[in-house]
């Protein structure tokens, strides 16, 4: 059995996952990869670390697996707004943040400059490796949300499992899938699609998300996904300031370490309340704080006004996030004290496969992604419109 195979099977009974997983990671690449332009592709070869062997895959659960080595990047997996508590009210930003600092929409943006304005293969790797994975993240709307920690701690059944609802998001749903896909074992007659296949388990989910999806199903789709506002992202700031702007940028950091040392030995209910009434960022980026984006901007927009900057996660993000109050949190469920809810049900997951929200997400990741790289290392005239390299 191959490893990731292992990884699957394990997946299956596990009662928690990390972001995606690592297949739904690991795929999210893949549909990048197919999608780089071949000098792209070659520019990447030469920053990514010899393990993976040219390919985004290897790197794109990384940033899952040095939590302990980069503590302070665990908030950039996630963005919770102030009021958002689905599937009863979906609030992104509209009332601000409980981390409008540092988070996965300004993760990416920061990483995606970072990326574009990198010398050397040294100066990109590691940056690299973080964008590859937080755009990965942001298409799984639990890290939108930050009710119950994102689902972390709302209990439901799965496959008659006891499972929370951001592990049956990150593995559970993808591996019932990959499990019960029965075609797209045999080749596709493309060589842009299958000389990026890794022979990994979950193969045959890619070809069927590529062929039928981006080829048949999202082709009109495909425009609307890439485009970013001409304005810049226009990232919503909390209409109560953090800490004021004109605050020295040493200062913010003693008022950043002060607060998240009361927020840390306060009883939870109290923290709670704490946040709520005064939204405090989580701890800044150690390592990270000369890339990180002014503290107010008025949006998330490229230096220089002719720039044309390839992510808008923000822009990207509100819509995903909508999906938390559309299909992802049952109506039904109010708390855990209730009978669990199962989910491997039609009305749930049935509405969930018929809509093709797991698929479409990996897909517009995917695409997202390679637009990004595409956009940052291909020459000049190499691309379509929109940022693809396209050979099928």
């Amino acid at each position: 059995m191959k490893p990731l195979s292992v990884v699957l099977a394990a997946a299956s009974v596990l009662p928690t996952a990390l972001s995606w997983g690592a297949a739904g990671h690991e795929m999210v690449a893949t549909i990048a990869q197919i999608h780089l332009h071949p000098s792209t592709r070659q520019k990447l070869c030469d920053i990514l670390p010899a393990e993976a062997n040219c390919h985004l895959a290897p790197i794109a659960a990384w940033a899952d697996t040095v939590r302990n080595r980069y503590r302070n990047t665990a908030p950039m997996h996630y963005i919770n707004g102030v009021d958002d508590h689905p599937p009863d009210t979906c609030e992104f930003g509209e009332h601000g943040w409980v981390n409008e600092d540092v988070n996965v929409v300004t993760a990416i943006q920061n990483f995606t400059r970072t990326v574009m304005d990198g010398k050397s293969a040294q100066d990109i790797d590691i940056p690299l490796r973080f964008l590859v994975h937080f755009v990965g993240d942001m298409h799984q709307p639990l890290h939108l949300t930050g009710r119950d920690k994102g689902g972390n701690g709302a209990m439901f059944l799965f496959e008659g499992r006891h499972r929370n609802l951001h592990s049956v998001w990150d593995g559970g749903i993808i591996t019932k899938n990959i499990r019960e896909l029965g075609n797209y074992t045999t080749p596709l007659p493309s060589k842009q699609i299958e000389s990026n296949l890794l022979g990994a388990i979950f193969d045959p989910y890619v070809r069927w998300i590529v062929w039928e999806g981006i080829r048949e199903w999202w082709k009109d789709d495909l425009e609307s996904w890439l485009s970013c506002p001409v304005d810049g992202d226009p990232f919503p700031h909390s209409f109560h300031t953090d800490i004021p702007a004109s605050t020295p940028a040493i200062l913010k950091g003693y008022f950043r370490t002060a607060s998240s040392l009361v927020l840390s030995i306060l009883p939870g209910s109290l923290s709670a309340l704490s946040e709520l009434a005064y939204p405090i960022p989580t701890r800044e980026t150690e390592g990270f704080e000369d890339q990180a984006i002014a503290l107010h901007p008025t949006s998330l927009s490229a230096k220089g006004g002719n720039m044309t900057f390839p992510s808008c996660p923000y822009t990207w993000a509100k819509p995903i996030h909508s999906l938390n109050c559309d299909i992802a949190w049952p109506k039904e469920y109010k708390n855990n004290s209730a009978p669990l809810i199962e989910l491997d049900t039609d009305k749930y997951l049935g509405e969930i496969g018929r809509q093709k929200t797991v698929e479409k997400l990996i897909a517009m990741a995917g695409l997202r992604l390679a637009k990004i790289l595409n956009e940052a290392f291909a020459e000049e005239g190499q691309l379509l419109g929109n940022g693809l390299y396209f050979d099928y």
